[in-house]
């Protein structure tokens, strides 16, 4: 009966959005992929995915509607000049140079030093992680942990902070970029948003990191520094290898329980392979630490569907540059 109501509304919202898209009365294409997603999920996922690939031409993209919370996030492609394929590139002098530079192009704000109107400082400070795929967690909330950080090469005006055997960190700090780099692990941002502070989180969320519940332990830690309410706390996973595509080994069946019915456990078996829900696991982890649904945004970006905009190490092995999630409080 559900089932049933779902595809009534759905049919509903398709019409009305076709009168829209016709007679600019009512927003045409929003009402129609929302009327499609509750009667064919499916078919509604690959034209959202085709229909942002047609206007995504970026090397850089960013998150626009957080912008609002004091907060620039986003992520690169593979359009972006500098290849990086792996963290200790951010060590490399010209690496961080051109980073620093492109970014701040792309984030429009200058890329060397000093505030544009409003007074928003550049973001001249970052800090990037080893990304070892465990679970450690880092909270940065003093100035004086960055010297005891110990930073890496400073090219004027810029820092880059090195955090050693870390998937995840924390902070409340303005003017510090985190950065995480993915070729098919899921980037997961967090924002708790305060009128009376911010706090802000990226992880690096791999099958090891997942196993470990590095994305729960940060939410965890989020929600206890910010002193928000789970209403509070936002969630967005950047580009990753989708569900489809994330073929694993019988291993995985001693690390995440049963196989399922399709979006209803972690492992699907299809033609006689194995397959991983990196995102329906993840999320499933946040829902039971607290968080609301309505809170977590999946940006439904594959890395493997979609080879043009994002590298997949899946698909390029040791030739997959990397993709730089990013988010600093501004």
């Amino acid at each position: 009966m559900k089932k049933i109501a779902s595809i009534v509304v759905g049919i509903f919202l398709v019409i009305l959005g076709i009168i829209g898209w016709l007679l600019p009365i009512v927003p045409g294409w929003p009402l129609i992929l929302i009327g499609a997603s509750l009667i064919v999920p499916d078919f509604a996922k690959q034209l959202k995915r085709r229909l942002f690939r047609k206007f995504f031409n970026k090397d850089i993209v960013i998150l626009d509607n957080l912008k609002k919370y004091r907060v620039q996030a986003g992520f690169t492609t593979r359009r972006f000049p500098v290849v990086l394929k792996k963290t200790d590139d951010l060590l490399d002098e010209n690496n961080q140079r051109y980073f620093h530079e492109a970014i701040s192009v792309g984030a429009g704000l200058p890329s060397t030093g000093g505030s544009v109107s409003g007074g928003k400082p550049a973001p001249t400070r970052y800090v990037f992680l080893n990304q070892v795929h465990g679970d450690a967690l880092q909270v940065l909330e003093d100035e004086n942990q960055l010297a005891s950080v110990g930073a890496g090469l400073k090219p004027a005006p810029t820092e880059f902070y090195h955090l050693m055997n870390t998937d995840s960190v924390v902070t409340n700090l303005s003017n510090l970029v985190l950065l995480v780099l993915t070729a098919d692990c899921l980037p997961v941002f967090f924002i708790a948003g305060r009128d009376d502070g911010r706090w802000i989180g990226l992880v690096h969320a791999g099958w090891r990191g997942t196993q470990k519940r590095i994305v729960r332990k940060a939410f965890d830690m989020i929600r206890e520094k910010s002193g928000c309410g789970v209403s509070d706390i936002r969630v967005v996973f950047g580009p990753h290898i989708g569900k489809d595509h994330y073929e694993v080994g019988e291993e995985f069946m001693d690390h995440f329980g049963h196989v399922g019915a399709r979006g209803r456990a972690p492992l699907r078996r299809t033609n006689g392979k194995l397959y991983f829900d990196l995102t329906g696991e993840t999320k499933r982890q946040l829902l039971e630490a607290g968080a609301l649904k309505s809170r977590i945004t999946d940006l439904d970006l594959c890395t493997v569907c979609d080879p043009k905009n994002f590298y997949s190490f899946r698909l390029e092995k040791g030739n997959a540059g990397r993709l730089v999630s990013f988010i600093g409080i501004f």
